[in-house]
């Protein structure tokens, strides 16, 4: 579970790497988390900790640098695998409480002052403990561990709660007790085939903060399943991440489609938010590869 935990969004291979590197190199990481986790059967200071996370990376960027994206194992993965596998032992009492906890976009949400850190993208120990620090204050003297296991257990229950309604509501659709545009559809003949969009992240220079002004400029063959129009910006509502934006669509007079990098939350405040940010997210960066498919709501879904 923690291999798959750190390398599910993590973009970690390089994509001329073959599935039998892949299967080589998942072994061999959980080899290294099965033989590091046996020290933690007592309490690890937390310099042995970072010790054992950069030791982790080095060594298998040492023996698999052919596979990996990059040529580098990052520092972000390595600590959310190792941190995870801590947290699964410890919490059926097989070794004592790890000093740290995993960190995702989830828990990262929830610190000060480090909004501009991706695990997928960390690939340095000082941007690390930036991560602890700003843990600590937030736990506020309580274990991490404790602490983001709470945090993970609320968003749990938050996700059945709206699965459950979600449910609900679907089931009141059936009975005729929805508007129509809420009910599912009954008929494959009312289903609208999935539309596949390609293209790729471009980079249009640098803001004020050195960060990256990502678009994403569609492919030809598949512009046409976007909403565009000569002068005018289009609004698609477009999931990034499990994160629903507005993005803006946009052509030019020779008929080039593109994303903006200035996307908009889907909350009643309409908070501004970057492209090259949600990306990073879920592991895309410049240069990338991306798919947009069009669901039967007329909402976009885009992923690596």
């Amino acid at each position: 579970m923690s291999v798959l935990g750190a390398l599910g969004r993590s973009r970690t291979y390089s994509e001329s790497a073959s599935e039998a590197a892949k299967t080589q190199f998942r072994k061999a990481l959980r080899e290294k988390l099965d033989e590091v986790s046996k020290s933690y059967k007592s309490i690890v200071p937390e310099e042995e900790h970072l010790s054992n996370i950069k030791n982790l990376s080095e060594d298998l960027t040492s023996e698999f640098r052919h596979c990996l994206r990059n040529g580098r194992l990052r520092i972000g993965i390595v600590q959310k695998a190792l941190n995870l596998y801590l947290k699964y032992l410890w919490c059926v009492n097989l070794i004592a409480p790890p000093p740290h906890c995993p960190f995702d976009s989830i828990i990262i949400r929830c610190l000060c002052n480090c909004s501009d850190l991706h695990w997928t993208s960390i690939d340095t120990l000082d941007d690390y403990k930036r991560l602890v620090k700003g843990a600590q204050r937030v736990a506020d003297g309580r274990p991490l561990t404790e602490w983001e296991l709470e945090i993970w257990l609320m968003g749990v229950q938050s996700e059945r709660k709206r699965k459950g309604t979600e449910a609900s509501r679907t089931d009141k659709g059936v009975e005729g007790g929805l508007p129509e545009p809420f009910r599912p559809s009954t008929s494959n003949i009312d289903k609208e085939e999935e539309a596949v969009i390609s293209g790729t992240v471009t980079s249009q220079g640098v803001d004020s903060s050195k960060k990256d002004i990502c678009e994403i400029l569609v492919s030809k063959a598949s512009a046409d399943s976007l909403p565009h129009e000569y002068g005018q910006k289009k609004y698609i509502d477009m999931t990034i991440g499990n994160i629903p934006y507005e993005a803006g669509v946009h052509e030019t007079q020779k008929g080039v489609v593109w994303i903006s990098s200035v996307l908009y939350r889907k909350t009643p405040r309409r908070e501004k938010a970057k492209l090259v940010d949600a990306l990073a997210e879920i592991g895309i960066e410049k240069g990338d590869k991306v798919t947009i498919t069009r669901n039967e709501d007329g909402t976009f879904l885009l992923q690596a």
